[in-house]
């Protein structure tokens, strides 16, 4: 396993678009391992649309990542 200095390292070395893709990753990993259900997952809050965190950060990343395929093949 690589040392946690080791991966800050190349973590900063990420492109912003990439950083945004793996906080949106992790977030969903601590929700899970925490058990904690998305607000929007419970139904709460479907009216404020993309107001919820939870919901823009997976449409931002999903644009990001489809412009970073057609920016960088």
């Amino acid at each position: 396993m690589m040392p946690l200095s080791e991966l800050i390292a190349l973590l900063k070395e990420l492109p912003y678009s990439d950083k945004l893709l793996l906080t949106h990753f992790l977030l969903g990993e601590l929700l899970q391992e925490s058990s904690l259900v998305p607000l929007d997952a419970q139904g709460k809050v479907g009216s404020q649309g993309l107001h919820n965190s939870f919901e823009a950060a997976a449409v931002l990343a999903k644009a990001l990542a489809e412009e970073k395929a057609r920016t960088h093949g």
